[in-house]
């Protein structure tokens, strides 16, 4: 494959989903880049979901620990292999809302004791780059809490997202691909600023050209 592959993590309220659509509206000129989240259409989870709704519960109480961890990497699978390959195998610059490390961190964090399924993963491209969003605690609450509509989940809370952050911690220093940490906590602009010198590192330097220079002031 051709292309290159860019990973946006971190916790929630970090502006993992924020940042991908600030790059897609900067680079919007560049045919070649393609932005997007592959953990919008977990068709193999919502089935899950249906069936235990069906029956009035809710996924922890119908299934196993285990087949749900199966069913997240599934679905990673599945969207990877349909939404990003032929991306890449055209030689476009694909960024991920999320990607495997995400992935392995909640699910790790939810079944404990089945991380050896994260070996299921090692089926799919590896990043050319990984983008860790830091955050300060209190700077996501307050991001969360911006938020509208409905109730918050365990991980959007403080207890939750200090569990999550740890386990990005232990993690990131196991991945064997390069992965950048930005300060977050900065301007929205500054963070985009500072993830697309990261990105333009690895590009066509004649695509630079291209990408709305407003970011860059």
């Amino acid at each position: 494959m051709n292309g290159i592959l860019v990973v946006i993590m971190g916790i929630d309220g970090s502006g993992k989903t924020t940042l991908v659509g600030n790059l897609e509206r900067c680079a919007c000129n560049v045919d070649d880049w393609k932005c997007m989240s592959i953990f919008d259409n977990s068709v193999f989870t919502k089935e899950l979901e249906d069936v235990a709704k069906l029956q009035g519960k809710t996924r922890r109480e119908c299934f196993s620990k285990e087949l749900r961890s199966l069913i997240w990497r599934t679905d990673l699978i599945n969207n990877v292999y349909k939404y990003v390959i032929p991306e890449l195998e055209n030689g476009n610059t694909v960024i991920l809302d999320r990607y495997t490390l995400c992935n392995k961190v909640y699910s790790n964090l939810k079944s404990r004791g089945l991380e050896y399924m994260d070996k299921m993963l090692d089926i799919l491209p590896k990043p050319d780059l990984g983008i860790y969003l830091d955050i300060d605690i209190d700077v996501a609450l307050q991001r969360i809490a911006q938020r509208s509509g409905k109730e918050r989940a365990p991980y959007e809370k403080r207890e939750g997202l200090v569990q999550i952050k740890d386990v990005y911690e232990e993690l990131i220093s196991k991945e064997d691909y390069p992965i950048v940490r930005i300060n977050a906590d900065l301007s929205e602009k500054k963070v985009t600023k500072e993830a697309l010198d990261n990105i333009i590192k690895l590009i066509n330097k004649e695509k630079v050209k291209e990408i709305d220079e407003r970011w860059f002031i």
